[in-house]
């Protein structure tokens, strides 16, 4: 398997990636945008544009965009409330639809992911990946900006099915300073107790990876979710990979295998490990 590439078996990292914040009353968009300059350092030079529906499928209005970290950032303050094909948001009265965009050509300006060029068979796919990280990355910085209104209720993101409340944002958001990935805001860890422990993330198809599913025997929930977001974060932030056949090292000194299963959870394809 060592020389399957990268699309062998795991998706390709798109280059949107999208989330919603929910607010109690209306705010003023760009003030709350302008708060980038002094939380982050970041030279932004947002502008206001109209969109017409017919250029868009059907969305029309003023939308807020600029570039942070190489990302094209787009925001567009809705009033009402954000429907969902499943389960129910909270009461809001408006939301703001974020998007955000992460070209190749931005590559260059991905400095807080640590983007370089880079060369090779797999250089395609894996810049897509670190352009993802800059894009999750401008998405921390434009929720972290956006979740100190008065009003801020949360974070929807719709492929990771949680709500991350304001507090969450900020306090994780400050792990970029000290140059740490905030994986709690860009994947979701479910957990599962019974004869065996089980972890399965939600939400790194984004980066390019399947979605891990960890299986722990004899381990506590604490153990294998450690276990499960030091793994997230290796392939998140580095340029490795796990193909059927391999094997991952973890803290405890040990070296488990690598499987390509079908998730118990709800039948998707997945990365599993015994741990």
């Amino acid at each position: 398997m060592e020389h399957l590439g990268i699309n062998a078996i795991h998706p390709t990292a798109p280059e949107y990636l999208t989330a919603a914040g929910l607010f109690t009353a209306p705010i003023d968009v760009g003030t709350a945008v302008q708060r980038i300059r002094n939380l982050w350092g970041e030279d932004i030079e947002p502008r206001w544009v109209n969109v017409e529906a017919e250029k868009t499928g059907g969305l029309s209005g003023a939308i807020l965009t600029f570039t942070l970290q190489g990302v094209q950032v787009m925001i567009t303050p809705v009033t009402g409330q954000l429907q969902i094909d499943k389960g129910q948001l909270p009461e809001h009265h408006t939301h703001v639809a974020m998007t955000f965009y992460a070209p190749l050509s931005g590559q260059a300006q991905g400095k807080l992911a640590g983007e370089r060029p880079l060369t090779g068979d797999n250089a395609t796919e894996l810049t897509r990946r670190h352009r993802m990280v800059s894009a999750h990355i401008a998405y921390t910085q434009v929720a972290d900006a956006l979740m100190r209104e008065e009003a801020a209720l949360g974070v929807y993101r719709h492929e990771l099915g949680v709500i991350h409340p304001p507090h969450m944002v900020s306090a994780l958001a400050d792990s970029l300073t000290k140059g740490q990935a905030p994986l709690p805001l860009w994947i979701n860890i479910r957990l599962g107790d019974g004869q065996t422990t089980r972890a399965r993330t939600l939400g790194l198809p984004l980066f390019g990876h399947l979605d891990l599913e960890v299986t722990g025997t004899g381990r506590s929930l604490e153990e294998t979710a450690a276990f499960v977001e030091a793994s997230a974060d290796y392939i998140v932030m580095g340029d490795s990979y796990l193909l059927p056949g391999q094997t991952i090292g973890a803290n405890d000194g040990g070296s488990y295998p690598v499987s390509q299963e079908v998730s118990v959870a709800d039948g998707s394809t997945v990365i599993r490990v015994d741990f």
